[in-house]
């Protein structure tokens, strides 16, 4: 695996993302003091990223097929540079929602995922793919810790300042990776209509997306309820960073043995639904359990525990779920979904406080999980399954033409679930059954080719 090449795109999202969250714990408190602040503008400011971000994922990331990666990377990244400025210079609430968009606007996800394709062999896609999902999470919980504390120091102000800074970083970065080889004098792997069809065919994947759009919506959510809550118990906002840090760190310890049981035993389905259950007592606490400290940092380690392993869970059900040519176009799907429901939690939850009181927010967070409970419920685990990359630089160019044919050999193979192959790259990717699959059967048929 190109291990520098892999780091180098992870940093990169690392900080990215480090930016983007950094403002969760810290924005609804300290936004109070801009003119024409209210519950609905603020939950405008905090959302409105997500909105900007779903609708320029995919067209930023075709316009890479076309004119590269690396200008669009830059670019985005310059937006999201200046996005952060205008944040953190502005003096009205109007100004911080139109800095928070502009960050959003530098959608770049979508371009780095098809740079770290591009950079990185079939064989180690799955690994480095790992290693971008790891990077996003701990940017997540390393935020909850800097973002309060930097806000502490310095005020809102500092914190987007500060993001500023992480984004300029980033492009340098950006500099360092190799640039990626065309397919064709038209561009790299250009976009096509006709892979959406298999992805939006699949209705296990819609739950998927539901679910996700779900998660980061009551994410959001709950960052309009729970900082303000804790700063009435009397926390500044550097204590509360170090609580953030305590609580993250039971997450991630939980995580493992979860994660151990869900992919070590085969038991996912059960482990999710357990996550949600966690995830709603934590909910149902932290907005009727009472104001004690206690209560309150027992529904957070709760919620937090929760939130950690659906975030990492349900990447992973994608990726065994949808079929393997189409693994991007899935993520696509996936990731728009996630970046709607942040700011579908951050706008309509600021509304829900205007208009109503603050527990309707856990209300309808709880409401949300029932529904995402009852979905979970109906749908099939996802089949314990490993990727196989095969080459064919052994197969004559000559007889290329009746690959097709050898594909449908493939995929007639018991506990072959999916075949896709890629001439460009020379390479063979199948999806297997952990338990179904006969490598023997493989071999045997690798030979029966070869022989042709």
């Amino acid at each position: 695996m190109p291990l520098r090449t892999v780091i180098s795109i992870s940093l990169i999202y690392m900080t990215r993302m480090l930016g983007l969250f950094m403002v969760l714990p810290v924005l609804f408190v300290l936004g109070q003091d801009y003119p024409g602040a209210t519950a609905t503008t603020l939950g405008l400011a905090l959302g409105i990223y997500g909105l900007t971000q779903a609708s320029l994922q995919i067209p930023l990331g075709v316009l890479s097929d076309v004119i590269g990666r690396r200008p669009i990377l830059v670019v985005g990244l310059l937006v999201f540079a200046v996005g952060s400025v205008v944040a953190a210079l502005a003096d009205h609430v109007v100004w911080l929602v139109v800095g928070r968009a502009l960050q959003g606007a530098g959608a770049i996800s979508s371009t780095l995922l098809a740079l770290l394709s591009d950079l990185t062999p079939p064989k180690f896609r799955t690994r480095a793919l790992a290693v971008v999902g790891i990077s996003i999470g701990a940017s997540f919980s390393l935020a909850m810790v800097v973002g309060p504390l930097v806000a502490n120091a310095f005020g809102l102000s500092g914190v987007f300042f500060f993001t500023a800074v992480l984004a300029l970083g980033s492009m340098v970065l950006v500099f360092s990776l190799p640039v990626p080889v065309r397919h064709s004098e038209h561009g790299y792997q250009r976009w096509q209509a006709s892979a959406m069809r298999p992805v939006l065919a699949e209705r296990s994947l819609w739950t998927l997306n539901l679910g996700v759009f779900f998660l980061h919506a009551i994410l959001a959510s709950t960052f309009l309820y729970l900082p303000q809550q804790l700063s009435e118990l009397g926390l500044s906002l550097a204590q509360q960073g170090w609580l953030y840090l305590v609580v993250g760190v039971l997450a991630f310890v939980a995580l493992g043995p979860m994660m151990g049981v869900s992919e070590g035993r085969g038991l996912p389905k059960p482990m999710l639904l357990l996550a949600q259950v966690l995830l709603a007592v934590g909910i149902g606490l932290m907005f009727w359990g009472g104001m004690g400290m206690g209560t309150l940092v027992v529904a957070m380690a709760l919620f937090f525990v929760g939130f950690n392993f659906l975030e990492a869970s349900l990447p992973s059900w994608l990726s065994r779920m949808a079929p393997v040519a189409q693994r991007g176009t899935a993520m696509g799907f996936f990731s728009t979904a996630q970046f709607l429901g942040a700011a579908a939690g951050g706008v309509v939850g600021g509304q829900v406080i205007d208009r109503w009181e603050m527990t309707s927010l856990g209300t309808a967070a709880l409401i949300l999980l029932l529904i995402w409970f009852m979905l979970t419920l109906l749908q099939a685990p996802p089949p314990l399954t490993r990727q196989l990359v095969l080459n064919l630089s052994d197969i004559p160019a000559a007889r290329h033409n009746s690959l097709p044919v050898w594909q449908e050999q493939l995929a007639a193979l018991d506990g072959v679930l999916d075949v896709h192959i890629d001439e460009q790259e020379g390479s063979v990717m199948l999806r297997v059954s952990r338990h179904e699959f006969d490598e023997t059967a493989l071999m045997a048929a690798q030979d029966n080719r070869k022989a042709d």
